[in-house]
């Protein structure tokens, strides 16, 4: 008996740690789909400045979609953000890593504007592009499982791979995930 109780004890432990989790119950259709192309994007990063996911291409690109400070997973990952950078960069040279944050709203659940982005991007104190906008709020809505979630896309803008939930990407992911890209 108590075997069970402490099992039903750590699930129930575990359900957090995944993320944040809509409201909705009903089912979202991803536009993120493991071996197909990145869904189009351009908005305005923190400096106002317009970012194209295409235009990213050739490198091995890291998306942190996440929905702001009500969710505090989303903190967390873009907290431990640089960290993630730094061990992405270091662990293959054979590559480059690009990572962009594309968050889908403020602490009101609103979509993101500019001076958010911006206070976000202090209080975190990033060295990536974080963008957002309505655009930005729309392209995070494709994503039918959890904040934060994770997206690697290969140098040829395919889809790799999605992880949701706080700080489940490693650079090992990374690397597996450009390994694999080379042999196909």
């Amino acid at each position: 008996m108590r075997r069970k109780q402490f099992v039903a004890f750590l699930l129930a432990l575990m359900v957090p740690m995944t993320g944040c989790i809509g409201e909705s119950e009903e089912e979202v259709e991803s536009t993120f789909v493991i071996g197909e192309p990145i869904p189009a994007l351009t908005a305005s990063n923190q400096h106002g400045e317009n970012v194209t996911i295409s235009g990213i291409e050739g490198t091995m690109l890291v998306l942190l979609l996440n929905m702001g400070e009500w969710c505090h997973y989303c903190e967390q990952a873009t907290e431990n953000a640089t960290a993630l950078i730094e061990a992405m960069e270091s662990i293959d040279d054979r590559y480059n890593v690009s990572f962009v944050e594309v968050l889908g709203s403020n602490e009101g659940s609103e979509a993101a504007n500019q001076s958010y982005a911006m206070a976000w991007s202090t209080t975190f104190n990033t060295s990536h592009d974080v963008l957002h906008s309505e655009v930005a709020r729309e392209y995070v809505s494709g994503v039918s499982v959890g904040f934060p979630t994770y997206a690697v896309v290969d140098p040829s803008g395919m889809l790799r791979l999605t992880k949701d939930g706080v700080n489940t990407l490693s650079a090992e992911d990374v690397q597996n995930q450009y390994d694999a890209y080379l042999s196909a």
